[in-house]
């Protein structure tokens, strides 16, 4: 079957709008099926869900009841409009089963239609059954021309075996199935209370409320896990942005740890430097000031005279053998030619060779290596417990400044 959606009705011409000014039309329909007929079925989609509800609630049951609503004529056109539905209430008897109408059911019905649908009319019958076999269907006949004679009485049947509904109109003699029909959508206030009386099934409003909340929770649900996950990226995005900033200013700190302490290197360094150059100089002010003290002390130290040879002269040989010699006994007989010799022969080994003399006289020494801080007068003063042997050293180690000593410089001390 082909199934046609119109939101409303088409517009008549002028002179068709005339003729049909007592039919009613609805705007929001649904067609089913071709309705080009003259003779056309809308029924109210509360009616049709109720129907259709009843018969699939229970689809190995014989069930049946009467479709209410009006009928409308303009010229040959006819318009039968079902807006309500009752169920008949079928009592298994003795000799009666399936679908009957009896007078009991029909007190019931006029009792229901004077109840909830005042204003209608009964319009036809619906009939839902398992399987619909030709002899069910001549029963069915019978049944809608004993109980529903006239040519717009309809009859809905409905096979909840096949799933197959279709209308029938009364036509020359016999039910003809129709082609198509029409639903149409309207506020049914009536067919909705007598819906909620009998609990057949929901209110099909209240069923449009519960898919209208459905369909909003779902969008709010579709836009809270949306939210959520937006706010998840925007977690996750700060998280990121954080650690990369927390990694940066690692980087930088570490960067700027390492040149402070690259610069607190050089700073001690230079401090080392520093302190080096004043402790040789203060090592330089030391000496000079033991140089001066040497200077100021000379006038003490008696002179020794350097004299040539492997030994030092004995006592035997450099005192007179008698007193008249000696010249502090008032000798005055030697002559200025003796004194010039004397002279000559006492001031010849500086000028013949120091070094060769030196180490003659002193075979033996001992070495000494020079500390931080080291001068001759103080290494003097610590070997020999005085600065009298400054120069014997100095010439001993053949050193060209006595105050240029160098730290691992080895001396030797005779």
């Amino acid at each position: 079957m082909i199934e046609i959606i119109c939101d409303s009705e088409e517009e008549n011409e002028s002179d068709d709008s005339k003729k049909n000014t007592s039919i009613r039309r609805p705007k929001n329909i649904k067609q089913i099926g071709d309705v080009s007929s003259n003779r056309k079925i809308y029924i109210e989609d509360y009616a049709f869900s109720y129907i259709n509800s009843i018969a699939y609630s229970s689809p190995d049951e014989e069930q049946a009841g009467v479709l209410l609503g009006e009928c409308q004529r303009a010229d040959n056109e006819k318009c039968l409009f079902i807006k309500g539905v009752i169920k008949a209430k079928h009592v298994e008897n003795e000799g009666k089963q399936g679908i009957y109408f009896d007078e009991k059911i029909w007190n019931g019905i006029y009792s229901d239609a004077e109840k909830y649908f005042p204003n209608l009319q009964v319009v036809g019958w619906f009939a839902a059954l398992p399987d619909v076999t030709a002899e069910r269907m001549q029963y069915l006949k019978r049944v809608h021309m004993d109980n529903f004679a006239g040519n717009m009485k309809t009859m809905y049947l409905i096979n909840t075996l096949d799933k197959e509904e279709s209308f029938y109109l009364y036509e020359n003699g016999d039910l003809r199935q129709q082609k198509g029909y029409v639903c149409f959508y309207e506020r049914n206030y009536e067919m909705q209370e007598y819906m909620l009386e009998k609990r057949g099934r929901r209110s099909v409003e209240s069923q449009e409320k519960d898919r209208v909340m459905k369909s909003i929770r779902s969008i709010i649900q579709e836009k809270e896990e949306l939210q959520q996950q937006k706010r998840n990226a925007a977690f996750m995005y700060g998280v990121s942005t954080f650690m990369v900033v927390v990694v940066l200013v690692i980087g930088i700190n570490l960067m700027n740890s390492y040149e402070k302490m690259k610069s607190f290197d050089r700073s001690l360094n230079s401090i080392v430097t520093e302190i080096s150059n004043m402790n040789q100089k203060e090592a330089g002010n030391v000496n000079g000031a033991e140089q001066d003290g040497v200077a100021a002390d000379s006038d003490d130290v008696i002179p020794v005279h350097k004299v040539t040879g492997d030994v030092y002269p004995t006592k035997e040989e450099t005192e007179p053998e008698n007193p008249s010699q000696n010249p502090s006994a008032g000798n005055t007989q030697n002559t200025e030619a003796d004194k010039e010799e004397q002279t000559d022969e006492a001031t010849k080994p500086a000028n013949t060779g120091q070094e060769s003399s030196i180490e003659n006289v002193y075979p033996e020494y001992d070495t000494y290596v020079v500390q931080q801080g080291d001068t001759i007068m103080g290494i003097c003063k610590q070997h020999y417990g005085s600065a009298s042997r400054y120069e014997d050293v100095i010439a001993f180690n053949e050193l060209e400044d006595a105050n240029k000593l160098y730290v691992g410089q080895e001396l030797k001390l005779p």
